[in-house]
């Protein structure tokens, strides 16, 4: 028969086929059944988190708004401290005032005004006595125990007695905030608000979420699971509430959990069975064969006759064939290796070096092997070589001539390495960046000198045989393989110096990390005060300029330093600006100000953005200079600065001083103000008073109140307030600071 053997062998093994792939089948269920529920793990407590963050964000808002509206808001304010009998329009504007809040609070379910001077509660919908009020034994607890600072639990609230009470959360704030001596403001955030904003954000069906108070009753009760297992739990530190989180019982999950050692158990079993099965089925049906691989041998001594005789029409013809096509194939599949072999080894190269993959002591021997070279090193040193100015390089080239000084480059690296007597692998890791590992058998000072001295007798050699230049950053030494990521990381770091230092040098990572770490932040309080003079057109803005740009060199700031220093720069000149009248910041912001905000992406040095961002400030400084010389109001406000100045240190100083001065109406001068200097009155005496006060710190040794009265603030507690909202700091800390910061250089 002749399939008799195909048959066979098709129903020996296909069954254990069948029984295999089914095994596997579910093993791989299993595992992905696992796998998903521990998925389901993560993103449920990552989602518990951000639900957690999102509430107390929300919460936290809600606090800052009733805060802010109760101390600056007059209309609310302006019930507490009532000047003669309540009337229906002065009770309006309040109630007014609570819809409004109210409204822009999507979460509050209702707010209410309670007055200590005549015992009565002002709602959105009525005025009332305490004594008629709904909610009137939840106030009298709060004039007995004070207001408490957080959250309270839920509780019941009704406005009316004869209306049903609802459940809510309560945050209590005095008025005024410290005393409250005025009395308080109860915001009320309704529980089934806070289930729906919740809900909203969830609508998994395999998981729930349950949110308890302080007291532990859950205020999300409508989404409490029947059956579940419990993952995950978390507690606010804003409000106390705890939050709880798990999945649902039922589903694969809930089954597969459960039953899956059986599965795993049932699994091994049939692959033992089935293993059994093959070996026996294979010893059965192999004795034939074995017979046929006999009977083959003993032909193949006589096939050249057999071969003759036979002609092409038998198997041994077909098989030579075969294997002839398949010799071929292996030549063409072994010149394509050698033709991949340079670029495996780059992309190894890169893997050593960005530390992307682990690479174990035997596989860099066997790379370095490969190379000809030893891997008994001392020290790992990691440069990396960046062609300067890569535009320009690029824009002169073709990307054939390209190749070709950069093979040069890297020949020379090479060559110089070699007369150094120091083991090299080097390859280009991107278009303008050449890597390079070094090995050394002396200690890591050394080495680094010797590499230093490298690096220069390569830039002198590409400057007199080529025509561009190469600066090097080289980082510190390591012992091992898979620190090599460390130098590597400290070369690239060091080559950010090019930027201050300039190009075409050798940069040591172990001198440029010398310098001190919190150089980035040393000039923020400069920008600021360069943004505040350009906006109020004082053309110290561009000797305040040049010591930003001193302060950079002087302090040798890599490039991401400069990078922060520029945006900062640009960030706080069009906030400045932004409060200036219209047509002055048509031009800035069509044209200025997108530029400036691409300069970070093109330059190479300091002195070339240095030089880039002061002509577009010029350009912009005259621009509005010239459009402020044109509004008639320019002269007026140059006198009322100019009165200002002369007149700050008095503490009646106002608006209303300076329009009966100036014979003018106060709206006008208030808008002429804004519109010309960019920022309100109150705010300009403000830094003004504090400018002074910084300099009497300073420079004298008076006393925080006399500084105080010598600014015009009469009492010294409101001068200590404002000068800690200026400066983040109060002045006696601004005073230790300033005579800390120059301690170090009286002693130089």
């Amino acid at each position: 028969m002749p399939g008799k053997w195909f048959i066979r062998l098709l129903l020996s093994y296909l069954p254990i086929f069948i029984l295999v792939i089914f095994s596997l089948s579910i093993i791989f269920f299993v595992m992905v059944n696992n796998v998903s529920r521990d998925q389901a793990q993560r993103a449920n407590e990552v989602f518990m988190e951000q639900v957690l963050v999102q509430l107390d964000r929300t919460l936290e808002f809600i606090d800052q708004q009733i805060m802010k509206e109760t101390t600056y808001n007059d209309e609310l304010k302006g019930y507490y401290f009532k000047s003669s009998q309540d009337t229906f329009e002065s009770l309006l504007v309040p109630s007014k005032k609570l819809r409004e809040t109210i409204g822009a609070l999507p979460l509050v379910d209702s707010i209410y005004l309670y007055r200590t001077e005549d015992d009565r509660v002002l709602s959105k919908n009525s005025i009332m006595p305490l004594n008629q009020f709904g909610d009137q034994e939840f106030a009298r607890n709060i004039l007995r125990e004070g207001a408490p600072p957080k959250w309270l639990p839920v509780r019941s609230y009704r406005e009316f007695t004869d209306e049903p009470p609802a459940n809510v959360v309560t945050l209590v704030r005095n008025v005024p905030l410290l005393s409250g001596e005025r009395g308080f403001i109860v915001v009320n955030v309704g529980v089934p608000m806070i289930a729906k904003y919740i809900m909203d954000m969830s609508s998994n069906k395999f998981s729930y979420i349950q949110l308890e108070d302080q007291n532990g009753i859950d205020i999300l009760n409508a989404n409490a699971p029947q059956s579940g297992s419990e993952i995950n739990t978390s507690v606010s530190d804003y409000t106390g509430w705890k939050i709880h989180s798990g999945l649902r019982d039922g589903g694969l999950f809930h089954v597969f959990s459960r039953i899956h050692w059986i599965w795993l158990g049932i699994t091994a079993s049939i692959l033992i069975m089935g293993l059994v099965w093959l070996i026996v089925a294979t010893r059965r049906n192999y004795r034939p064969v074995e017979v046929i691989v006999e009977q083959i041998r003993h032909f193949a001594k006589q096939r050249s006759q057999l071969l003759i005789a036979s002609g092409g029409n038998d198997e041994f013809r077909f098989i030579e064939t075969a294997l002839n096509r398949l010799i071929e194939q292996s030549n063409k599949y072994d010149q394509r290796f050698q033709e991949d072999l340079l670029y495996r080894r780059q992309y190894f190269f890169q893997e050593t070096i960005t530390g992307s993959r682990s690479i174990s002591p035997e596989e860099w021997a066997g790379e370095l092997n490969g190379l000809g070279r030893t891997c008994e090193w001392k020290c790992l040193i990691v440069a990396v070589i960046e062609i300067d100015k890569f535009q320009e390089f690029t824009a002169v080239y073709h990307q054939r001539d390209q190749s070709l000084l950069k093979f040069v480059v890297k020949s020379v690296v090479n060559e110089i390495a070699g007369k150094h007597a120091i083991p090299v692998w080097s390859e280009w890791i991107a278009s303008e960046r050449l890597g390079v590992i070094y090995g050394s058998v002396s200690g890591e000072e050394a080495s680094l000198r010797t590499l230093k001295d490298m690096g220069e007798e390569l830039r002198v050699w590409v400057e007199s045989h080529l025509h561009f230049s190469v600066t090097s950053g080289i980082g510190s030494g390591v012992e091992e393989v898979n620190e090599i990521p460390l130098s590597f990381e400290d070369a690239v770091n060091a080559l950010k110096y090019k930027t201050v230092l300039g190009g075409a040098g050798t940069f040591l990572y172990s001198e440029m990390n010398a310098k001190p770490s919190d150089t980035i932040y040393r000039n923020l309080d400069i920008i600021r005060k360069l943004a505040s003079c350009f906006k109020q057109n004082n053309e110290e803005w561009e000797s305040i300029f040049e010591e930003i740009f001193l302060n950079l060199r002087m302090n040798l700031s890599s490039k991401d330093e400069i990078v922060i220093a520029v945006n900062y720069l640009t960030y706080h000149l069009n906030q400045s600006l932004k409060e200036m009248a219209s047509e002055y910041r048509g031009r800035w912001d069509l044209e200025i100000y997108p530029k400036l905000s691409g300069l970070v992406e093109k330059f190479e040095t300091l002195d070339e953005v240095k030089a880039q961002i002061h002509e577009l400030l010029v350009e912009a400084f005259e621009h509005i200079r010239r459009m402020r010389e044109k509004r008639s109001g320019h002269t007026l406000i140059l006198d009322i600065k100019s009165y200002i100045e002369e007149q700050y240190a008095d503490p009646n100083l106002s608006l209303q001083m300076i329009s009966d001065h100036f014979q003018l109406n106060t709206k006008y001068v208030s808008q002429l103000f804004k519109d010309e200097m960019g920022e309100k009155f109150v705010d300009y005496l403000a830094l003004l008073r504090i400018r002074h006060a910084r300099q009497l710190l300073e420079e004298t040794c008076a006393s925080v109140q006399d500084i105080a009265v010598m600014v015009g603030y009469t009492h010294s507690l409101s001068f200590i307030r404002m000068f800690k909202k200026v400066m983040n700091v109060t002045p006696g800390d601004y005073r230790k600071q300033k005579a800390y910061a120059a301690a170090p250089e009286q002693t130089l």
